[in-house]
């Protein structure tokens, strides 16, 4: 699954999807990376970040660039401010809140990739990722909860 396609994306554009209330870009995914990993750019909003969950294939890693979050890992609780670095492996619990009330924007880096495929599945296109988003509706719940063994996820509310 070689690419040698080198890919720009210029800031503030990508694939810009609402999810949980959140909206991720996809700045480079698994067709993009040959396979090695995807990158993505998050803005979560206040009282944003996913339920808790648990990936089976990926490791991901989440790197803070502005504002913070409080993770939850595998019942470590803590803060993540500009800078900070978490790498959540597979098979470990894990979710992520703002707590506060200025957006926070972080990197994921999934790898192996595909994760984003689940985003656009459940997700909502949006041409804005400055523009919160509706939260997440009754319908996409229900999708999320039937799509997420397709992607190696377990929801665990």
């Amino acid at each position: 699954m070689e690419n040698r396609k080198v890919k720009i994306v210029e800031p503030n554009k990508g694939k810009h999807i609402a999810v949980a209330g959140d909206i991720n870009t996809i700045l480079a995914s698994k067709e993009d990376t040959g396979g090695t990993y995807s990158f993505i750019e998050a803005k979560v909003f206040p009282g944003g970040g996913p339920i808790p969950h648990i990936q089976t294939r990926e490791h991901e890693g989440f790197y803070i660039i502005e504002g913070q979050l409080t993770f939850n890992v595998d019942g470590h609780v803590f803060e993540a401010k500009p800078g900070a670095f978490v790498n959540v492996p597979p098979n470990v619990l894990h979710s992520f809140k703002n707590e506060t009330n200025e957006t926070a924007k972080i990197i994921i880096l999934l790898s192996p990739p595909g994760m984003e495929h689940l985003f656009v599945e459940v997700g909502l296109e949006s041409s804005n990722n400055s523009v919160r988003p509706p939260p997440f509706s009754d319908a996409q719940k229900q999708k999320l909860s039937r799509l997420a063994s397709k992607y190696g996820m377990e929801i665990r509310p």
